[in-house]
């Protein structure tokens, strides 16, 4: 995307090719500001990726990264900042204070995310130490960028506001997660597309809902996905997020209702919901490789629900 004033940004796509249908899902931006002579990536993706990320800035002709934007540590965002930063070692990286302890020091993130991905992760690659003096101060300004703590997804979730006068705004996983067909297949570019909850154990509605609010307030012109692509639709999309969560909470309830005193079996909920979510309603439609992984994505989205309705019912 040219957005004007000197600034490009490019979706740079990370494919994991042992794992079904990791493909136009896992995303780095790229921002060339040649007004202010900064580049900028926002993510980093996990650290099997770091190559195909590499070979991807070169070939756009950049020898240099000075800023990475964070949106939070899971592997499939943070996983490879060790190793990209072996390349471009000049550069200097913001995230979540929450997080950041988990870069300096990984084995922690990579021990639970084993415990709850499970071969996935291992596709991630582990992450490696990143050092104390690569990070950014909490407070530093940075010209044109603004951080939004963001949370619900994780706890350590920011969003960033790229304001050119035009607003650009790169939302990670705080707006939810969108797919569609047309980024991934030209042919079926027919306007369709699936948006769901990103809602991992540990998952706090309010919370979601707060930063979806925040977000709206921005009056973003775009909004850039970690997953995947993007929309020039914000407000429109953020009230869908917000609407599907609120439905998700309502539909979950009604079946833990319906089967009280029964063992409950998250991909019976998954089910339930594909069948009644509208915003899910492409699912059938969906190549079966992208339908695999989503279907992993969404059991991990009603376990968080699970999760908290455990403590609020």
């Amino acid at each position: 995307m040219n957005i004007g004033e000197g600034v490009n940004i490019t979706l740079i796509d990370l494919p994991i090719d042992n794992l079904q249908g990791f493909h136009h899902f896992l995303s780095s931006w790229l921002i060339v500001d040649k007004t202010l002579d900064r580049v900028s990536l926002v993510d980093v993706g996990p650290a099997s990726t770091v190559p195909v990320l590499v070979k991807n800035i070169e070939e756009l002709g950049i020898s240099k990264l000075d800023l990475i934007l964070l949106t939070h540590v899971h592997l499939d965002h943070s996983g490879g900042l060790g190793q990209l930063l072996e390349a471009f070692g000049s550069a200097k990286v913001l995230v979540h204070p929450k997080g950041k302890r988990h870069l300096v020091n990984p084995d922690r993130l990579w021990e639970s995310s084993v415990d709850v991905l499970g071969d996935v992760a291992l596709a991630y690659g582990r992450p490696i130490p990143v050092k104390e003096s690569c990070f950014l101060p909490e407070d530093v300004r940075l010209d044109r960028i603004t951080k939004i703590e963001t949370q619900g997804h994780a706890s350590h979730h920011y969003s960033f506001l790229y304001d050119l006068g035009s607003k650009i705004l790169f939302a990670g996983e705080a707006a939810g997660t969108y797919y569609k067909r047309g980024f991934a297949y030209p042919g079926l570019s027919d306007g369709t597309f699936i948006l769901r909850p990103a809602t991992p154990p540990k998952f706090y509605l309010d919370s979601a809902l707060s930063s979806i609010k925040e977000l709206k307030a921005l009056d973003a012109g775009i909004m850039c996905y970690a997953h995947f692509g993007y929309t020039d639709e914000v407000n429109k999309f953020l009230d869908l997020e917000e609407r599907q969560l609120l439905y998700w909470n309502d539909l979950i309830l009604d079946y833990l209702s319906d089967h009280q005193g029964l063992s409950v079996d998250p991909k019976d909920v998954a089910y339930y919901l594909i069948e009644r979510d509208p915003l899910l309603s492409d699912f059938s439609h969906l190549p079966e490789d992208i339908k695999v992984r989503e279907m992993g994505n969404i059991l991990s989205s009603v376990n968080g629900f699970l999760d908290y309705l455990s403590k609020t019912i």
